[in-house]
């Protein structure tokens, strides 16, 4: 019997002055590759960092590792598209460099492209909270084990992007990610063939091309409830420092998030919306209507839908962002959208600051929220990739038996992961 081909993966990192972080990123990336059991090259894009950056990626003394550095600052987007132009992979993906790789998830991803041949894939990404010294909070792994219990399913992307168009979907994530999701070289060559351009457009890339991957793949979306990577998130991510500025009313001079504001804002391959505007609703919509007209897909958005949801995400906003926003909305959407007086009884309610987290423990803990566990503090969340490892040990990932449960063999999966955690915590 003629064994089925390895695909060659590729997985690629740009990074930018977050030495501290890249380190764990490339651990990960390195133990993953090892368990593969499929060629990986590791893409790692220095964006012109001036902390320690290049030492950290010179201390990995690996073949797999493709080493690049820009000459100059570019934007997100273009560091992306540098990145991308240096990758050789049949399929292509990207995490961050405060993220990780699973011990075992690229040995999982390989084994289900080799299985499906798909152009999109996506996974179940986990939310790792790296330590933060001004507030003392520990590291943080949080798992939702319902999501977790190993089923394949196969999603038209039609219908996918008929829930953007109508306004109904949790988030940009729901599309054909390529950020800790995998895309296949097939689908990117033909995305950039149709448009004429680059694959990566838009201050937010990952947003654009999750979009735009829906409207060019021929095939159905690949989507196992299982984590292959690990998303972090740590004090200088720049969506969360928008959001933050956004809400509070603060100005964003002097800060990181206003350079990348400049930087981006000299790009030409932008979407009609400036980078300063910090809606992610708006974002979307943007990137959406900027990809189907690119592409050439017959786009009807659901106008009423879509304004309801981005009142209801800018009523959040303090002053002047609120009026900025409304009126870029209007760019959007049509002379008609408009806000509620905010002194009406029928005006989007502004979310409360949430409630100060409690101090972590001093040693490792479990706790239950809701239906999350949180694993806090010690080494096994020590940083994102002792976090990946751990969140590797509770699902099981490395097991050999990779078929998708039945129904009852899911259900005590999710009670297995309440065991295990008990278990790896005593």
């Amino acid at each position: 019997m003629i064994p089925e081909p390895r695909p060659v993966i590729s997985l690629v990192i740009p990074t930018r002055e977050r030495a501290h972080y890249l380190d764990a990123a490339i651990r990960s990336a390195l133990v993953a590759a090892d368990a593969a059991d499929a060629p990986v090259e590791i893409v790692v894009s220095d964006n012109a960092s001036s902390d320690d950056t290049p030492a950290v990626i010179a201390g990995f003394d690996d073949p797999r590792i493709v080493a690049l550095r820009t000459d100059r600052r570019l934007s997100m987007r273009e560091n992306f598209q540098f990145a991308l132009s240096h990758t050789t992979g049949d399929h292509v993906l990207f995490i961050g460099d405060d993220d990780a790789v699973l011990p075992n998830g690229l040995r999982l991803l390989a084994d289900l492209i080799a299985r499906h041949d798909p152009d999109i894939v996506k996974w179940r990404v986990m939310t790792y909270l790296w330590p933060d010294p001004r507030t003392g909070a520990a590291g943080t792994l949080r798992v939702r084990p319902q999501a977790l219990d190993g089923r394949l399913k196969r999603l038209d992307p039609a219908a996918v992007l008929d829930g953007f168009a109508r306004a109904r979907f949790r988030s940009y994530h729901d599309g054909g990610m390529i950020y800790h999701g995998c895309i296949s070289r097939r689908l990117i060559a033909r995305a950039e063939a149709a448009s004429g351009g680059p694959y990566f457009r838009g201050s937010s890339p990952d947003v654009f091309t999750s979009l735009q991957a829906l409207m060019v793949t021929d095939r159905p979306i690949l989507r196992i409830n299982l984590p292959i990577t690990l998303g972090g998130s740590s004090p200088r991510s720049n969506g969360a420092a928008g959001q933050k500025l956004a809400v509070s009313g603060a100005s964003a001079e002097g800060t990181e998030f206003a350079r990348f504001i400049a930087e981006t804002g000299t790009d030409p391959y932008q979407c009609r919306l400036p980078v300063s505007c910090p809606s992610l609703t708006m974002m979307t919509l943007d990137c959406l209507q900027c990809a189907a007209e690119l592409q050439g897909y017959p786009l009807k958005i659901d106008a009423a839908a879509w304004s309801a949801r981005i009142a209801a995400d800018i009523g959040r906003f303090a002053e002047p962002t609120r009026s900025t926003c409304e009126a870029l909305a209007r760019v959007l959407l049509g002379p008609d959208f408009h806000l509620d007086d905010p002194a009406s009884e029928s005006a989007v309610p502004v979310a409360p600051s949430p409630a100060p987290a409690p101090a972590p423990p001093d040693g490792p803990a479990l706790r239950r929220v809701s239906t999350t566990l949180h694993f806090e503090g010690g080494r096994m969340t020590a940083d994102a990739a002792a976090a990946a490892d751990t969140l590797d040990g509770l699902v099981r990932l490395g097991r050999t038996d990779a078929r998708p449960p039945g129904a009852l063999g899911r259900v005590r999966n999710v009670l297995g992961q309440h065991a295990r955690a008990r278990w790896m915590l005593r």
